[in-house]
């Protein structure tokens, strides 16, 4: 049955379900604009409904499976929970408290496995939506196997949401044409990257994504852009964050005309049998 709700319904049901379990946490999330739209996107595409179920890869600790599971679907969040995402690094999976909470208080499936690497524990066609937010960017290998396994578990017409930083987006060409870097600052990839690097590997533009879904037999259905991270920049960190916070709101309505030039690129893929 499709779930119909607005805005203020999902505020109500993040203050009385899920803010509640992240009481005390160090990195406690908000219903976000990001988190808002990603749940318009899937009821956009008639995605968003009761009983359905969604497979969130490299979820961490992100609300949006929670604030999925409380609108009615089954959830299954995947992620090797080794650091980022609101997970704190070096710390194991079974000592995180809002985990354990995900599973008890809101009927969510854990599963803990590097899902580029390994196969997806789930049966053939068993799965209604994919989402992966954020996530790709950070991807050491080639996901090739990976998207062999979404193909597999997703049942036919399901969805697949690609959500990535945008490489090439309005703000970055123009640092390039002064002769500045378009990838992540240094010292995140120098200081952060010691032992491990968790960062950015490739960002990808719209094409990329909309290539590996036709690569892979999804038939692209939607395409989006939006400015989320574009505001929270490091890059920008040295301007005053209230011209930044200005020249974000005045471009938002714009860019998403032309979402080659947003941060934050989103594609929508259908899986064609």
């Amino acid at each position: 049955m499709s779930t119909s709700h607005n805005s203020a319904d999902y505020q109500r049901i993040y203050r009385e379900s899920i803010q509640p379990i992240f009481a005390g946490h160090p990195q406690e999330p908000s219903l976000d604009d990001r988190n808002t739209f990603y749940l318009e996107m899937l009821a956009r595409h008639g995605a968003l409904q009761s009983g359905k179920h969604l497979v969130d890869l490299g979820a961490g600790l992100s609300i949006f499976g929670p604030m999925v599971r409380k609108l009615g679907m089954d959830v299954t969040l995947i992620d090797d929970f080794g650091g980022g995402g609101g997970v704190l690094y070096g710390q194991r999976p079974e000592e995180i408290k809002v985990l354990k909470l995900f599973q008890g208080q809101l009927g969510i499936k854990i599963i803990t496995k590097n899902f580029v690497e390994e196969p997806i524990p789930l049966p053939d066609a068993s799965v209604d939506v994919i989402t992966c937010f954020h996530s790709l960017e950070h991807w050491h290998n080639s996901p090739k196997r990976l998207f062999r396994e979404i193909y597999r578990i997703l049942r036919p017409n399901g969805l697949l949401v690609l959500a990535t930083p945008n490489a090439v987006n309005i703000r970055k060409r123009a640092y390039v044409l002064m002769g500045r870097n378009n990838f992540p600052v240094l010292h995140a990839w120098y200081d952060e990257g010691d032992p491990v690097y968790r960062g950015h590997v490739r960002e990808p533009i719209i094409r990329d994504l909309q290539q590996m879904m036709e690569w892979n037999q999804f038939k692209v259905v939607g395409t989006y852009g939006r400015n989320f991270i574009g505001r929270k920049s490091k890059a920008l960190a040295s301007l005053p964050m209230p011209l930044v916070n200005a020249a974000a709101i005045v471009s938002e309505k714009l860019l998403r005309f032309f979402p080659s030039l947003c941060s934050d690129i989103h594609v929508v893929g259908q899986k064609q049998v």
